[in-house]
Formats: structure tokens, C-alpha cells, sequence
């Protein structure tokens, strides 16, 4: 066993602790007193950890928090990467508070993805204590990733952030101790909003443009897009349109939830979306398509895979496990890092399942196996270009 690993051992007690500290914290993506709330005990960490920190205003509820080692001059620095919002609403820490049962750590977010946070933090601290960091390594701590960004720069920031970095870690869980995520699927919300012309139903219906069935026209269309085997699903997710019974509608909009493997993929669905929401039924009715926000996918570049390479070799080295390269069907911040040039790997973070249910739970012993295996592998790293 090496010293990182004896080290880490020996924080067991500290990562469990500042785990509940983060998990007993609301932190749902629009609430801001939980998210400074985080964002401070964060903060707080890594100041100890002589981390320089900054917040970013996103321009919404929230902001970027990065934290800085400088290291050897010239050097490319590594990047962590993660979020520290939830899916679930106030209160639900109270009604559901950390706990400890077996090997399981139950909470609200303990999975996805404060665990993931903690592993980050002390792999960084296990490297400083046998004095083995010596590339600059920067973390950057979104807040309103769990919303794709919607309506804040924080895509933006963590684009700026990340450009230049040797590599990306990002610190989403992992279903088995054996998995790496090496590609994921992007996202879109898309709007498209139909207007047509009010009138009275029962005595000039002849004078109204029903905005409704011109969007009925179009759904079967919308969702005839999906192709599972490619990776593609179009769902019509949230509708909404008229105000009377007795009232042709003058407005009808869907939601679309819109998901996709590579930026080719999203032209082209988004062209198509565009070209079916320009084919009428209802003559002198009107479309307008609107991308509420998106998150790029993460592609499987040669980088890509030659730092999962990289890894596997660590982990037999060090863990004596032989990983896998798998696929994730969500979307992470990891496809910003790979977008913008910096190979990246996601999944790097706590063992566990239950996702955005009240049955998520993170094991215990994965806390020691990834953070010795994170803090191993940026050790290994140090001189790679």
C-alpha cells in the first residue's frame, strides 16, 4: 500500500464527515441561501488546502466557484470538475438527513453528486501531504448544472475556465467500481411556441386559427425523430395552450426534452425540428423555435480514450481492478471540457446508484478507493504534455 493510500485511509472519518455536512445542506439549483450555504463549506475547504478561490457571477441564482494550486511554471493544469446542486426540494434534507448504514451513505445528493466533491478534495489534500502535486491543478464547482445551465453563463465561465487544461476529471458518481465514462449524450430544451388567431367558437369560428392543431399537426412528427438505436429521443415533454372551451386557441407551445451522441447529431435534429415547425396545416398560423439552454455532448476523441488508457493502467497498478470504458445516456459538464479541446473523463467519482430518487446512496468504501485512485493517477500524469 502506498503513502497516498495509507493517508487516505486514515481521513476515512473526514470525508464521511464533510459528506453529511454537504448532503444536510438544501441545495435545489434555484435556491440560493443552500447554494452559498455549500458554496461556503466548499470555499472553506479549500482555503485550507491553500487553494486561491474565486466566485463567478453566473448571472442566475448561483455562481462558479474555482479553486487554484499553482504548480511548475509552463505546465497545463489538471482540471476537476463537478456541481454542487441537487434535484430535490427544501426540506428534504430535514425529512431525509445523512446517514450511515453498512457501507451505504444515504441522503439527498449524496451520489449525484457531493460525494464526488468530497473524493476531489481529499485526493487533492492526499497529494499535498506526501508532496507529490507539482502540476497546477484548478477546480471548478458549478451550481446549476442539474438545470443544464438554463439561463446563466456558467456553461460559458466553465468553457473560459477549462481552455488550456492538460486534462479533466469530472466527479460524477459511477454504478460499478469498474467504470469510467469515456462518452456521453448531450441535451437540449427546446420551445416552439405556435400562434394563431382567437375567436369565438360558437359564433364565428371561421375567423380563428387554431394554434392547437397546428401544434397537434406537428407532435407525432417531433417525436417520429427518436432513433434509440442512434442515441437520438425527441420527447414532447410539456404542453400548454388555450384559456377557454368556447375560444379558438391563439397559442399552443411544447416543451421538448432533446437528447443526442455528438455535435452532428444536434445540427441536424435541430434543423429538422426547425423545418417540420415551417410546415403548416392551419394556413396563417405562425411557429417560432427557441433552444431554452444545452449541454454538449461528450465525444469519444483519440484523447478521449488514450487518457482512459492511461487510467486503466493506474487502477490495475493501484487497485488491482481492470476497468471499462462505458457509456452514460445523461449529460454532464464533462462534454463542456471535451467541446473546448481537454480530453476529459467523467464517472470518476463515488460508487452508488438512485440518482434524483429517494433511494440514492453512495458507498462508503468507494471513497477511499477513488479519491487513492484519482490522486494516484494526477500523480502519474505530472510531466505529460
Amino acid at each position: 500500500m502506498r503513502n497516498i493510500q495509507q493517508y487516505l485511509v486514515s481521513q476515512r472519518a473526514e470525508m464521511i464527515a464533510l459528506t453529511e455536512k454537504l448532503v444536510n445542506i438544501d441545495s435545489p439549483s434555484t435556491h440560493l441561501a443552500g447554494i452559498k450555504q455549500v458554496a461556503t463549506v466548499l470555499s472553506e475547504k479549500m482555503q485550507s488546502l491553500g487553494m486561491q478561490i474565486r466566485q463567478i457571477d453566473q448571472g442566475k441564482p448561483g455562481m462558479v466557484l474555482v479553486g487554484e494550486l499553482a504548480g511548475v511554471k509552463d505546465q497545463a493544469p489538471v482540471i476537476l470538475s463537478g456541481h454542487l446542486d441537487t434535484v430535490f426540494p427544501v426540506g428534504t434534507a430535514k425529512a431525509r438527513p445523512f446517514k450511515v448504514v453498512g457501507d451505504k451513505m444515504l441522503g439527498p445528493g449524496v451520489y449525484d453528486m457531493k460525494a464526488g466533491l468530497v473524493i476531489g478534495l481529499f485526493a487533492i489534500q492526499a497529494l499535498q501531504r506526501v508532496s507529490l502535486l507539482k502540476r497546477p491543478l484548478k477546480m471548478i464547482i458549478v451550481s446549476d448544472e442539474e438545470k443544464l445551465h438554463f439561463d446563466s453563463r456558467a456553461a460559458a465561465i466553465m468553457a473560459q475556465e477549462v481552455t488550456g487544461g492538460a486534462y479533466g476529471l469530472n466527479l460524477e458518481g459511477a454504478a460499478k467500481c469498474t467504470q469510467i465514462s469515456t462518452h456521453q449524450r448531450g441535451g437540449m430544451i427546446i420551445d416552439i411556441t405556435v400562434h394563431g388567431k382567437a375567436a369565438h367558437s360558437g359564433i364565428e369560428p371561421q375567423k380563428g386559427r387554431s394554434a392547437i392543431l397546428e401544434l397537434a399537426d406537428k407532435l407525432p412528427k417531433l417525436a417520429a425523430l427518436t432513433d434509440m438505436t442512434q442515441g437520438i429521443h425527441v420527447n414532447c415533454g410539456m404542453i400548454s395552450g388555450g384559456i377557454s372551451e368556447n375560444i379558438i386557441p391563439d397559442r399552443a407551445k411544447v416543451s421538448l426534452g432533446v437528447r443526442f451522441k455528438n455535435e452532428k447529431q444536434r445540427k441536424d435534429l435541430l434543423a429538422k425540428i426547425i423545418q417540420i415547425t415551417q410546415e403548416h396545416l392551419v394556413l396563417d398560423t405562425t411557429t417560432e423555435v427557441t433552444v431554452r439552454t444545452k449541454i454538449d455532448s461528450m465525444e469519444e476523441t483519440k484523447q478521449v480514450k488514450q487518457l482512459f488508457a492511461d487510467l486503466k493502467q493506474t487502477a490495475q497498478r493501484v487497485n488491482l481492478l481492470t476497468l471499462e470504458a462505458v457509456g452514460d445516456s445523461g449529460a454532464s459538464d464533462a462534454g463542456i471540457m471535451v467541446t473546448n479541446g481537454v480530453p476529459c473523463l467523467d464517472g470518476i467519482g463515488v460508487v452508488g446508484d438512485g440518482a434524483h430518487t429517494d433511494q440514492e446512496f453512495a458507498k462508503v468504501s468507494s471513497m477511499i478507493e477513488r479519491a487513492s485512485l484519482l490522486a494516484e493517477f494526477i500523480m502519474e500524469q505530472e510531466w505529460v504534455k
